[in-house]
């Protein structure tokens, strides 16, 4: 007599019904994500329409009356608007402080002794700097070179009127 084994018998039988139900509950899970995909996707945007602009330019008339030269006025000498020099003496060596600034907050540290001269930092208000050079003279102002001791970047040339003593060397 010989035994007939069935698949049940084997330790990778997986029943048929078993491997259905997994596959339905994939199938109903994708279709619940693109459910909820569609539901939630945001409403279309209006677009942005053109609308045509048409310019025309309307020649000068040919009548105009000539306009006599006049002598052109002399070129404007700037003003100095700086501050007095608050108290102190500023010397190379010597921690100054910001200050002064009014409205605007923060002192242009510029590239040269100038006021047409590149901004390289703007300090701001009661900022702490060492002076490493000068006093230059330019544009009615003196000019001091400070530099930031916690960094070398935030340097430049400062005029003495925003600068207030904090310690002598």
């Amino acid at each position: 007599m010989s035994a007939s084994h069935s698949p049940r018998d084997s330790i990778g039988y997986i029943p048929w019904w078993l491997l259905a139900l997994v596959a339905a509950l994939f199938a109903g899970g994708a279709l619940a994500l693109a459910g909820l995909v569609w539901s939630t996707r945001s409403a279309d945007l209006p677009r942005a329409t053109v609308a045509p602009v048409v310019l025309t330019a309307t020649p000068a008339p040919a009548t105009a009356t000539p306009v006599p030269p006049t002598a052109s006025p002399a070129p404007a000498v700037p003003t100095s608007t700086l501050p007095p020099p608050p108290a102190g003496d500023v010397k190379i060596g010597a921690y100054v402080q910001v200050y002064g600034t009014g409205d605007a907050g923060v002192l242009n540290l510029r590239a040269e002794p100038s006021l047409q001269a590149q901004v390289n930092y703007m300090a701001l208000e009661r900022e702490v700097l060492q002076v490493q050079a000068g006093p230059q003279q330019a544009n009615g102002i003196t000019w001091w070179y400070v530099v930031d001791s916690a960094a070398a970047n935030r340097s430049g040339w400062a005029a003495q009127n925003y600068l207030q003593v904090v310690q002598s060397p």
